[in-house]
């Protein structure tokens, strides 16, 4: 699987060696039956009693998450990243909806509870609304960690996300009134997103953007509009029981912090908000994530002290 696929490979060069997939820390890849799609997971498994699952977002799949999962590992935990319905090796037969990434990432967080793990979330880019929607299935869970928190009702949310302000003011208006059969037209996701502005490293964003199970993906309009239109599980004036990380790119050039503060300030129950250094949306700078590293074990350990 992920052993025929360069893009990873070839990203490693660009990240901090402790940060790296090595020949002693490499990911088991298995496939878990969910509905009716199979769900490949990258599964770094420490025999910890607790579990981090991460989700990436609309140009990602589980392996890039390895930037962060590594040394998470390393910290003792199990690190779970699959990859969401439509990305990396994941198997469908079906018009995927946003729904199938919450149940996707529900069943997944029932599984490492029903083995008496204590579960962290953490979602990163648009995985991180998806993290906290999973959240708000089961709550459960210790704790959400995201680095995003994009709540498309929101105009200025729509404005940055999309290919550009035409898209969003009228796109998703007019896509909604498509027929049926035109919605499971797939389109590059580079012809719908601001995909140019996911990293802030030239040479990265060359390998992310040819990258076939991530990034250089499709995406049926079908699919597009159930997230876009979706709204969130739980209001965050009444989402009270988990505490929430955001860990927020600083120099984020996709989607600046004022964006998810939108969200996040409404969030009611325990939250902390750190902002890294210097970092793009997809954090591949060294000071950046060894800030990440600490903030994240920080907040799994105060939680589980408690």
């Amino acid at each position: 699987m992920y052993a025929n696929n360069p893009s990873w490979k070839v990203l490693q060069n660009f990240l901090p060696e402790k940060n790296r997939i090595t020949e002693r820390i490499t990911p088991e890849e298995k496939y878990i039956k969910i509905k009716d799609m199979e769900i490949h997971l990258d599964e770094y498994n420490n025999n910890s009693d607790t579990s981090i699952i991460m989700f990436h977002g609309v140009g990602g799949n589980g392996r890039l998450l390895s930037f962060i999962a590594v040394p998470l590992f390393k910290a003792g935990y199990n690190v779970l990243c699959p990859d969401l319905p439509g990305y990396g090796y994941s198997r469908y037969n079906k018009l995927l909806t946003y729904s199938d990434w919450i149940d996707t990432g529900a069943a997944i967080v029932e599984r490492e509870l029903a083995k008496s793990k204590k579960v962290f979330v953490m979602g990163l880019s648009a995985g991180g609304m998806l993290a906290y929607n999973v959240v708000c299935k089961n709550q459960e869970v210790q704790g959400l960690i995201v680095t995003n928190l994009l709540d498309n009702r929101e105009e200025e949310v729509r404005i940055h996300s999309a290919k550009n302000k035409l898209q969003a003011k009228y796109g998703i208006q007019l896509l909604n009134h498509f027929p049926g059969f035109l919605k499971t037209i797939k389109l590059p996701i580079r012809m719908v997103t601001n995909m140019n502005a996911i990293v802030n490293h030239k040479e990265v964003l060359k390998v992310i953007l040819k990258d076939k199970l991530g990034a250089g993906n499709k995406v049926s309009l079908n699919f597009l509009l159930s997230m876009m239109n979706s709204i969130p599980l739980i209001e965050p004036e009444d989402f009270k029981k988990v505490p929430v990380l955001m860990v927020h790119p600083g120099n984020d050039l996709w989607t600046p912090v004022r964006i998810s503060d939108l969200f996040f300030n409404r969030i009611a129950s325990s939250k902390y908000r750190v902002i890294l250094k210097n970092a793009g949306h997809f954090p591949v700078e060294e000071e950046a994530l060894v800030q990440m590293e600490r903030e994240i074990v920080h907040f799994i350990r105060s939680l589980l002290q408690k």
